[in-house]
């Protein structure tokens, strides 16, 4: 008896001993659940009859043959937009004519697509059939360990779909067994999620959640272009050049040209830029869009559909708000104003319910309603050149500070000071900064539990779903929990086929593109003879490329 209970008293001395060192390499714990994706704006939209229709400018060609609008049309069709901005707005100073020619040349492009003044679909438009029973049908028969699309009308108001969200949820539970589920918002779906979990996240059915480079936190482009503050660099549009190119390269669009022709118009923004005549040429062209804005961007805006929807009011920040409203639909009792009151009404719903509060849903849904919040962001790339805060680090479509809420982030091309760092260390917070000094994660509103990768595009997505069901099948999982695989800050090596690799951020990766560092140098003596000698080669190099057959 007494040899049993020291043998009884040894198994739990040794099961004592061990305990932490098990605890210790076994860090991550799994709890498999269903995963709902919700994601952006890249479902095709359809008639009633299922005729496919252009709600974008990259869908333009589905509306016409295999080579899309024809040649004639794209003539005619600026050619009837130059006449009042030529013939009237230019000499006389007036732009009606020219705002009305916008809206009546580009508006036929969309207008099946358009909603209607309250912000509802018309012409029986929607996102395809198939697909919405195909997902409907999945979510009826889910299991524990699937993946399940949510398809959704994502021109409409986010809180015109969490509805059908809760319902989605509720059949997957009901079909899988599961607890809860788990939710990955992309792009535009981050809009939605945070509408859902608004309305419906003190039923308290979701575990998990990712957002990946979503867009309710802000979208610089947005902003700026729905309220009329458009701005131009020569520096930016310098840099962009370059990175044209690259995304030419690695088949994330861009601009497909010959290193030699890439090399002539690079060499002759350098020359432009240092003898400033990119800049009064710029200076000159800002001057007439502050002129002519009012005409030009409502117009614009409304005949691509864009001013209608909801999910692109999403993207306004809160100090760009009462301007874009103002201008897209005129002053509060204008005609506009009453018109499109149902549709304002759904714009301003999502402004007091979720653009104004974002910081006290986001504590409140990990708070009250248990759920473990997680962000990835990607940075390196700039967006387009036409705001004054296009050179935001970020994934070419949302800047590093918005995809990962409130991060600290040096703009393109720059690194964080050498005395903010030190300040931040100071306080404890080294770990949080990026080995090439560009990222302070430590401001982020979930600091540990928020990933950062460094030179991935937007539309790469192959980074973004490892990371999200790592972080959605695990219990409590933070940057901690795998610090070798996944840190906090990672770096992805991109191909043309979209294929890469992902790897920790160390000394020895984080380089920037070259494109990316300040193109152009401040002017003096030299660097302009320079620009000037430069800029006579490219003679040579056209002549000799034409010599070899090169363009």
């Amino acid at each position: 008896m007494k040899k049993l209970v020291s043998v009884v008293l040894a198994a739990i001395m040794l099961l004592t001993i061990m305990a932490p060192a098990v605890s210790a390499a076994d860090t991550y714990v799994e709890e498999r659940l269903p995963i709902i994706y919700i994601r952006g704006n890249g479902e095709k939209l359809y008639d009633a009859d299922g005729n496919p229709v252009a709600a974008e400018i990259n869908d333009i060609s589905l509306g016409g043959d295999d080579s899309g609008i024809d040649k004639d049309v794209i003539v005619e069709t600026v050619v009837n937009i130059l006449k009042p901005f030529v013939l009237e707005g230019m000499l006389f100073d007036n732009w009606d004519n020219y705002g009305k020619a916008i809206y009546d040349e580009i508006s036929p492009l969309f207008e099946t697509a358009f909603l209607d003044e309250n912000g509802n679909s018309k012409n029986g438009v929607t996102v395809s059939q198939q697909l919405l029973a195909e997902s409907e049908y999945n979510a009826k028969h889910a299991s524990i360990y699937g993946e399940y699309d949510f398809i959704y009308d994502w021109r409409l108001s986010p809180y015109d779909n969490v509805d059908r969200l809760d319902d989605f949820i509720d059949d997957i539970i009901a079909s899988s067994g599961a607890r809860k589920v788990n939710i990955f918002a992309r792009c535009m779906g981050g809009s939605l999620l945070m509408a859902y979990l608004e309305e419906h996240g003190s039923k308290k059915k979701v575990k998990n959640v990712m957002f990946c480079d979503t867009l309710s936190n802000g979208k610089t482009l947005a902003s700026k272009a729905l309220s009329g503050k458009i701005n131009f660099s020569a520096t930016e549009i310098e840099r962009y050049i370059g990175q044209l190119k690259h995304l030419n390269e690695i088949g994330k669009g861009g601009i497909e040209i010959t290193d030699v022709v890439y090399e002539i118009v690079y060499k002759t923004m350098e020359f432009f830029n240092q003898v400033y005549i990119t800049d009064i040429a710029l200076n000159s062209v800002e001057r007439l869009y502050n002129r002519l804005y009012k005409a030009l961007m409502p117009s614009l805006l409304h005949a691509s559909g864009i001013a209608s929807q909801v999910n692109y009011w999403s993207m306004v920040y809160e100090e760009d708000f009462d301007e874009a409203l103002n201008l897209i639909y005129g002053q509060e009792g204008s005609e506009l104003r009453t018109k499109y009151k149902g549709l304002i009404d759904k714009i301003e719903y999502y402004r007091d319910h979720v653009t104004k509060n974002l910081d006290k849903l986001y504590i409140k849904y990990t708070t009250e309603y248990g759920i473990h919040v997680g962000f990835q962001a990607k940075y390196g790339y700039m967006d387009l050149p036409l705001t004054e805060d296009a050179n935001k680090t970020g994934d070419t479509s949302v800047a590093l500070e918005d995809a990962a809420y409130k991060t600290t982030a040096a703009r393109v091309g720059k690194t964080l000071s050498e005395e903010y760092i030190a300040e931040r260390v100071a306080l404890g917070k080294g770990k949080y900064i990026s080995v090439d000094k560009v990222v302070d994660a430590s401001t982020c509103i979930f600091p540990d539990t928020t990933w950062i990768i460094k030179n991935s595009h937007h539309g790469f997505f192959r980074p973004g779903d490892e990371i999200a069901r790592w972080f959605l099948n695990g219990t409590n999982v933070t940057i901690d929990t795998d610090p070798e695989k996944y840190p906090q800050f990672m770096r992805y090596y991109e191909k043309k086929d979209q294929s890469g690799a992902l790897e920790p951020l160390t000394k020895d990766n984080c380089e920037d593109y070259e494109w990316l560092s300040d193109p152009t140098e401040e002017p003096t003596f030299i660097t302009r003879i320079t620009a000037i000698f430069r800029f006579f080669t490219i003679f040579f190099d056209i002549l000799k490329a034409l010599i070899q057959g090169k363009f």
